[in-house]
């Protein structure tokens, strides 16, 4: 089990430094927009959809990483001042939800993409882009991100039980103490 899911941790390492990436992509064509616009008077027509499309990407794929780094939002009013062993057992608890968003996730996408790719969707604007590259991210962020889920629920169960953090899971988070 602690190899796979130091493989999943792997990939979304992978993923996480590859996409960030396209952060620098979305700077550029941003830069290269406002210039052309402001100085030259001379706008894109590709430069919004673009980002639009790269900022799908970045989301989606990002997932893993980010729940890798236990980087995702928590409100934790109360959940902070719990024991570790008690926030384990109630991330157990509410992964179901995160699984079942999953799950729906996954299924819902996978349909997504393959209507797109079956029916050659498009962005219908002027440049007129293929909308199955942005949509085929959808199961594949929900898979990569899912399977980052079950390394957090495997880790959280261990926790539950032993009340001790295993050696070489990231503790930023909601299991950081103060």
């Amino acid at each position: 089990m602690d190899r796979f899911g130091r493989m999943i941790g792997r990939v979304n390492q992978a993923l996480g430094k590859a996409v960030s990436f396209l952060l620098v992509a979305m700077i550029a064509t941003i830069a290269y927009e406002v210039i052309a616009r402001h100085f030259f008077n001379r706008p894109t027509i590709w430069s919004f959809d673009l980002n639009i499309y790269l900022l799908c990407v970045y989301s989606l794929i990002g997932g893993g990483f980010t729940l890798l780094r236990n980087g995702h939002v928590n409100v934790d009013i109360v959940y902070g001042r719990l024991s570790v062993r008690t926030q384990a057992v109630l991330s157990c608890f509410t992964s179901f939800f995160f699984f079942i968003f999953m799950g729906v996730l996954l299924w819902t996408g996978t349909k997504m993409s393959y209507n797109a790719l079956l029916w050659g969707e498009s962005s219908g604007t002027i440049l007129d882009w293929p909308l199955f590259p942005t949509k085929i991210m959808v199961p594949v962020g929900a898979l990569v991100l899912g399977l980052q889920g079950i390394v957090k629920l495997m880790n959280d169960l261990r926790i539950a039980i032993t009340g001790k953090i295993p050696e070489g899971v990231e503790t930023g988070g909601i299991f950081a103490r103060k």
